[in-house]
């Protein structure tokens, strides 16, 4: 069993990102491998670490969760 729950953050805001993640890494039981700030590199990013959990804007550059390519 993992110590951790692996969390991948994907936002285009790079102050709540990194907000986000100082108060995500205060907590013993969770981690983020990763931050994303696009949906081109978030979806790289899921495939490639396979995290737990994914955060995610769903408005962001080049990709988003609205429109289909």
């Amino acid at each position: 069993m993992k110590d951790k729950v692996s969390i991948l953050l994907a936002d285009d805001n790079a102050e709540f990102s990194m907000t986000l993640t100082k108060y995500i890494e205060n907590e013993t039981d969770m981690e983020v491998i990763g931050v994303a700030k696009d949906g081109k590199q978030a979806v790289d990013m899921i495939l490639n670490t396979n995290p737990d959990i994914v955060l995610l804007d769903i408005i962001m550059p080049q990709l988003d969760g609205l429109r289909s390519s």
